[in-house]
């Protein structure tokens, strides 16, 4: 049987990115919000399925789950950035940053368990170097990625009886629309050649994933390469 993989985010960026490693492999389930991006998303793809949910929209969840009897992957690659000071960002930005970066998640996989173990599965969290630390004005951005990474190692503890692995991946700075929204809140010039490439992300997911069940990749940390 061809594994599956569910993938958040893949219209784009790194989760695009990772949609095109794992195709050749993996069926695939695209999950977003607007229909149309995610159809021609799967019309690229050898073997895929669009699935439309609102993850700003808690409590759909079961009806995916409902769809997929097994699942080999789960990527939770989708994610918001709100930047501003604390006393900037309103309570909107840090409610918005929340559910789409940590709630729907949580969500999304607490339904996805019973498919996850049948496969003895392997969730991803497509996490952030400001899940390490934090910076002015990334407040409501940081705090949902230390809560991203804090709701992996549990579900890294809580599931190993159950053969699901888990690894969080925290890029440096990637050349995706996030980064060129970064740089213009900084009122820097964005330059895509300065930064990771969303295919090593890709890379490096795919390097965990093919360690087999005796290793697994809790947490890979990537960043930009020092240039001359």
């Amino acid at each position: 049987m061809t594994p599956s993989a569910l993938i958040t985010g893949a219209t784009g960026g790194i989760g695009r990115a990772i949609a095109e490693a794992l195709a050749p492999t993996h069926h695939l389930f695209l999950v977003g919000r607007n229909f149309e991006p995610l159809q021609r998303a799967a019309e690229g793809f050898r073997s895929a399925t669009p699935l439309l949910a609102d993850l700003g929209s808690p409590g759909r969840m079961g009806d995916l789950a409902a769809q997929i009897p097994a699942l080999d992957v789960l990527v939770h690659s989708a994610g918001i950035l709100r930047m501003g000071t604390v006393e900037e960002t309103s309570q909107q930005d840090w409610a918005q940053s929340m559910q789409i970066n940590v709630l729907a998640p949580v969500e999304l996989t607490r339904a996805m368990l019973p498919a996850l173990r049948r496969a003895r599965g392997h969730v991803f969290m497509i996490n952030s170097g400001l899940g390490h630390r934090t910076i002015a004005g990334s407040g409501a951005y940081s705090a949902s990625k230390f809560a991203m990474k804090a709701f992996a190692d549990a579900l890294r503890i809580e599931e190993a009886s159950n053969g699901i692995k888990v690894t969080s991946i925290h890029p440096g700075r990637v050349s995706t629309p996030m980064q060129e929204q970064l740089h213009s809140w900084e009122e820097k010039t964005y330059d895509a050649e300065n930064w990771v490439r969303p295919e090593q992300i890709a890379e490096a997911l795919m390097t965990a994933l093919s360690l087999g069940d005796r290793a697994n990749l809790d947490s890979i940390d990537i960043n930009p390469s020092p240039q001359p």
